[in-house]
């Protein structure tokens, strides 16, 4: 993970840290329920109205996912697929300009609670998200969780694997109206 990418997430890993410590998946009426695969987002809404609940569920039994959520600047039309593939200088353009509107972490199936890391699940302003999923492939579970339990960092924890996930197409698009 290059330095431009840490210094995007500085706060992202300390609020993983505090977060796992009192992770719940929470509840709420209407709620939308998207499911981390293997290198997918599924039952990703296309829209839903501001407030309405996201929920992650993991349906892999290996690889640990997140669902990293970032407003689209309102000038900004090119697809989130070309916005991840963008070189990390000029997606901090786009995406660096704070944090995450939200960051759900997934262990693998039976593996345990969501973890809240950023956000309470809603989005609540009105926009365009692209929802991307950072972890590298391969990382450990166990390790990534540890390691995001461990004190805090100056970005997301740091473990061994290969690219992001999202560079396997594990990215998406909602709008919230």
């Amino acid at each position: 993970m290059s330095n431009t990418h840490s210094r995007r997430w500085a706060h992202v890993g300390a609020l993983i840290a505090l977060a796992a410590l009192g992770a719940a998946c929470g509840g709420g009426d209407g709620a939308k329920t998207v499911t981390a695969a293997d290198y997918s987002f599924q039952n990703l809404p296309k829209e839903v109205d501001a407030g309405t609940e996201l929920k992650l569920t993991n349906a892999s039994t290996k690889e640990v996912h997140e669902m990293v959520v970032f407003r689209i600047p309102d000038g900004e039309r090119r697809s989130v697929q070309e916005l991840v593939n963008l070189p990390e200088s000029q997606q901090e353009a786009i995406f660096g300009a704070g944090p995450p509107a939200m960051v759900l972490v997934a262990p693998p199936k039976g593996g345990g609670d969501v973890i809240k890391a950023v956000g309470d699940g809603k989005l609540t302003e009105a926009g365009r998200y692209a929802v991307v999923c950072f972890i590298p492939v391969g990382a450990d579970p166990q390790a990534y969780l540890a390691a995001a339990q461990g004190p805090p960092t100056d970005g997301p924890p740091q473990v061994a694997g290969g690219p992001p996930h999202a560079v396997q197409g594990m990215y998406g698009q909602i709008t919230v109206k």
